[in-house]
């Protein structure tokens, strides 16, 4: 579908390109060809008045005849080699043409003449145009010359833009086809053991609830992790959308942080982790207060699924300059190089087995990036291998 794509824009442009060389020089060929015209034209009036008097940087032939064809009168330029009998040839033509100026041959040369007939004789003047003509024709040349390597140059740097410029449509469709696709793999997983189920619990109908609850439960865990899914997925596409607006105002981030960390003490206390933290006070920017909120719990509730056995979760928020930085640190396995760059894209795991026991879908750390980037905003992760994972974000005071 793309390759059809960037050939239909690259036979667009060639084609507007194509047609707007040919106007260009088509008009340049035009107008030189018929300045040049006015110019020859003006040359032959001028000898037909001067009456033999030669035209400087000219070539010409001024001839008198008679009634009867023959030359009376005669001038060649020293320039010309013309005898007789082809000049002859020559005035019998022109006098059988009823044109009083055009185009003829003498000797394999073109001449353009003139002819004006008073009572007894016929003036004839001609004019060498051969200069005229091959100027035209290099210049034609130069034209159709210039114009190819043009053309080429410009299909090659055409066919550059149009990859540069459908790339990232590209990268988008296949990001969307890849966010179906997992998706719905994600969906049928949950649909399955809910059918299962079901099946279970239907096959035995005369049986009590209270000895169908295992499969009840069953059903109720994975009706809630479709609703988890579900969720995430339309809260990426309210953030992808570009209708989507959030409300900014100035917020206090260093309250909203507090805030959220005493929600999160319970389960803390529960997994057996050591919290520290370092918050500055008051700090303000411009942002969206329940996506801040919303950011922050993603990025703790990953730190504390993630955190070893006894580990500790370091929450920073500083202000350096005109920049706001959180960063939350929490010790465990970490994370692989490999795997660093891509732990913000959709869907993706470290590890399926281990993220699944969690309950993830991959979708959390992508809605982080999302709100993120609508707060003009920079996230990124550092990760050592068994020892600590640290995720920063970094938001301008204002924008």
């Amino acid at each position: 579908m793309f390759d059809k794509l960037k050939l239909k824009f690259v036979l667009i442009n060639m084609s507007l390109l194509t047609v707007v060389f040919i106007s260009i020089f088509g008009t340049l060929y035009f107008m030189t060809n018929e300045s040049m015209n006015r110019e020859t034209n003006g040359s032959l009036n001028a000898l037909m008045i001067d009456s033999h008097k030669p035209r400087p940087n000219t070539s010409n032939i001024m001839v008198d005849v008679d009634d009867n064809g023959n030359i009376i009168k005669k001038f060649i330029s020293f320039n010309l080699n013309v005898n007789t009998n082809d000049l002859q040839n020559a005035i019998n033509k022109i006098l059988n043409n009823k044109k009083d100026s055009s185009k003829i041959n003498i000797n394999q040369e073109p001449y353009v003449y003139l002819k004006k007939t008073s009572y007894t004789t016929t003036k004839i003047v001609f004019l060498n145009i051969s200069y005229q003509e091959n100027f035209k024709l290099s210049l034609l040349k130069i034209f159709i010359s210039v114009g190819s390597i043009s053309l080429i140059a410009l299909l090659i740097i055409s066919m550059y833009l149009t990859n540069k410029s459908i790339k990232p449509i590209k990268e988008v469709f296949e990001k969307q086809k890849q966010f179906i696709a997992d998706a719905s793999h994600e969906l049928k997983t949950p649909l399955t053991i809910i059918k299962t189920n079901t099946s279970l619990v239907l096959s035995n109908p005369e049986d009590t609830v209270k000895n169908q609850r295992k499969w009840i439960n069953y059903i109720n865990l994975q009706t809630d992790r479709m609703s988890e899914l579900v969720n995430e997925m339309l809260s990426l596409a309210k953030l992808d959308t570009e209708k989507n607006t959030l409300i900014f105002s100035s917020i206090n981030i260093s309250k909203i942080i507090e805030s959220m960390i005493l929600q999160f003490d319970a389960i803390i206390y529960e997994n057996g982790i050591k919290l520290y933290t370092k918050i500055d006070n008051d700090i303000f920017i411009t942002g969206d207060k329940e996506s801040i909120k919303k950011l922050f719990s993603i990025i703790m509730d990953n730190a504390i699924k993630h955190t070893n056995n006894k580990g500790s979760i370091h929450v920073n928020l500083v202000l350096d300059k005109n920049t706001v930085k959180l960063s939350v640190k929490n010790t465990g396995n970490g994370i692989s190089s490999e795997h660093i760059e891509k732990i913000f894209e959709r869907f993706y795991r470290v590890d399926s087995s281990r993220v699944r026991e969690t309950g993830g879908y991959g979708l959390g750390l992508s809605i982080a990036k999302s709100i993120v980037e609508q707060h003009k905003g920079n996230i990124y992760a550092k990760s050592t291998i068994d020892s600590d994972t640290t995720f920063f974000v970094e938001f301008p005071i204002s924008f």
